[in-house]
């Protein structure tokens, strides 16, 4: 059993509200909460060194599931599980998944309890069901920058249900399969059709690529989040861009935002981090490069 006193407690944004009733409830079994207010975005970034700075003794991660990123010190992880009941959306909206047989089911790590039950549905009106499983996630778990779990069922499955919320999750599950996929927003308690146009998105990354092979300055970006943290393939990058004759330098940050890199006169952008930074172009007003892109200039 784990034994700690000082409890380091880590909250995504869309949690923070839940603060004071997250400190409360450790107070009341006699520990200590040190809350963290950084930005949070996935169990990727853990803040376990911050902890052991400030003499905690266990980390608790809310949110998130395990992403196997060894930490400095034990780690408690808490999905938070959501009340919300994507049946009752699906049995409303039952008739435009009928014609499909094979459904695959996927969610992120709030609803995952809602896995089964949406399984014993739709199973129960005759389809056939199924649920991606590939370590370190869950069954039918997601991730912004992990869809194995898609990927493992794509070829067997007609369509895709997905239970979660917001739009990182959607656009990117969209673009991870070839099939429909219908979304349950667990905000809105909506069934919706996730439309994607790869054509257009292939465009659209081949004239990145073809603009970015004209520019000379390259900042290969490395995150010091643990579980993003990707030197070995930054330095591969670099190496490869200077043999084109570009100018690459590696930059690291915790968290990158424009301010941190306005004036050092980078053209083009190599995210090797979290992969929503790949869609932050108007933001930092500047071309952005996954790793896949700029081995192609």
């Amino acid at each position: 059993m784990l034994k700690a006193r000082k409890i380091f407690v880590q909250i995504p944004e869309g949690l923070k509200t839940k603060a004071l009733e997250i400190s409360g409830f450790l107070e009341s079994r006699g520990f200590e909460p040190v809350v963290s207010v950084e930005p949070c975005f996935g169990a990727c970034d853990l803040r376990d060194h911050d902890a052991v700075k400030l003499g905690c003794d266990a980390l608790l991660h809310i949110g998130h599931t395990d992403f196997a990123v060894k930490a400095e010190l034990p780690v408690v992880y808490d999905e938070w599980p959501s009340d919300f009941d994507p049946v009752t959306v699906m049995r409303r909206n039952f008739r435009q998944v009928q014609k499909y047989e094979n459904i695959g089911l996927a969610t992120v790590a709030q609803h995952l309890g809602s896995i089964d039950s949406m399984r014993r549905f739709l199973e129960g009106n005759g389809k056939h069901v199924l649920i991606g499983h590939t370590l370190p996630l869950a069954a039918g778990q997601v991730l912004g920058c992990n869809y194995s779990n898609v990927k493992a069922v794509d070829n067997k499955v007609d369509c895709f249900v997905f239970v979660g919320s917001g739009d990182f999750h959607t656009s990117e599950f969209s673009s991870a399969t070839q099939k429909p996929v219908f979304f349950i927003n667990a905000e809105t308690g909506t069934f919706s059709t996730l439309q994607y146009n790869r054509n257009r998105e292939e465009l659209k990354r081949r004239l990145r690529i073809e603009k970015a092979s004209n520019m000379h300055t390259f900042g290969i970006f490395v995150s010091t989040k643990p579980g993003q943290m990707h030197m070995s393939t930054a330095e591969r990058l670099r190496v490869m861009l200077v043999e084109k004759g570009k100018h690459a330098l590696i930059i690291s940050a915790d968290m990158l935002t424009p301010e941190k890199i306005m004036g050092m006169g980078i053209e083009v952008l190599v995210n090797t981090a979290c992969p929503r930074i790949y869609d932050d172009q108007e933001l930092f007003k500047m071309l952005i490069l996954n790793p896949r892109d700029a081995e192609h200039l």
